[in-house]
């Protein structure tokens, strides 16, 4: 076999290992805890038919239920944000608190008492010949081991901060707004107003545009200029978006005249 011949086989070779090798693997959100959900549970919305929600550029088919899910949010069977809360905030030794005092031993027996008055008096009790002694002070509980969930006010209030960033998602969804969900970037959320405009001008730009740069200058030019660069990239993913956008569009259309004509029927 020639030198030439067999520079050839091996070109051939790698371009069909670089054709054949699978996609790189989707970036995940961090992963919940068991303990998280197992202390905490699942808090499941009711079904959402408007609104879109976009996940690392995907777009998510509706409708959709919006759910807490331990320390996490799920929209239908998918997770589309890490830990609103890191579940170490909710276990005891997961944020830095001052060491529990040793638990005192209980003190003597005061001596009897001789009226109900000296029951609450500052001073020691008078001593007296008859009557029951005081029993003896209760000594607190001592905190739960390292590690394990603490049901107190404060873990209540981190986990009401959980519920009501689920809360919003439902709301902006139920009006017909849009989620953006990312590894890349905080959640960005579109209220229904400003939702009509950007998905009446998405679906051309993500068809029109060859590369996340230029889909990010044709939204800005258009006056989209809350999105940043890497919400772009993840929408630059999938080269078909722009006809699913178009197809949910036209389903919630379709779903919300539906509804009116029922309810003209129904007067």
């Amino acid at each position: 076999m020639s030198h030439l011949h067999h520079h050839l086989l091996l070109s051939a070779a790698l371009a069909a290992g670089v054709l054949c090798a699978a996609p790189p693997p989707e970036p995940l959100f961090e992963k919940v805890p068991a303990p998280a959900v197992t202390a905490l549970r699942i808090a499941k919305g009711k079904m959402i038919s408007t609104g879109l929600v976009f996940v690392n550029g995907k777009l998510l088919p509706g409708p959709y239920i919006v759910s807490r899910h331990g320390t996490a949010i799920k929209v239908n069977r998918e997770q589309v944000t890490g830990q609103i809360v890191p579940w170490s905030q909710f276990v005891v030794g997961g944020t830095p608190r001052p060491p529990a005092a040793a638990p005192a031993a209980p003190p003597p027996p005061p001596p009897p008492a001789s009226s109900v008055d000296d029951l609450f008096e500052d001073a020691p009790a008078k001593p007296a010949a008859t009557g029951r002694p005081a029993a003896p002070a209760p000594v607190a509980a001592p905190p739960p081991p390292a590690g394990d969930y603490a049901d107190t006010p404060r873990t209540r209030a981190l986990l009401k901060r959980i519920n009501e960033f689920r809360t919003d998602v439902d709301r902006t969804l139920r009006g017909n707004g849009v989620y953006f969900f990312s590894v890349r970037h905080t959640p960005i959320r579109v209220e229904a107003r400003q939702a009509e405009t950007l998905l009446a001008v998405l679906p051309n730009a993500l068809r029109d545009a060859n590369d996340a740069r230029q889909l990010h200058g044709i939204l800005r030019g258009r006056g989209i200029t809350y999105l940043p660069p890497e919400v772009c990239s993840d929408l630059m993913t999938d080269r078909a978006l722009f006809m699913k956008i178009r197809d949910r569009v036209r389903e919630i259309k379709e779903e919300q005249s539906f509804r009116k004509m029922l309810e003209k029927a129904q007067k």
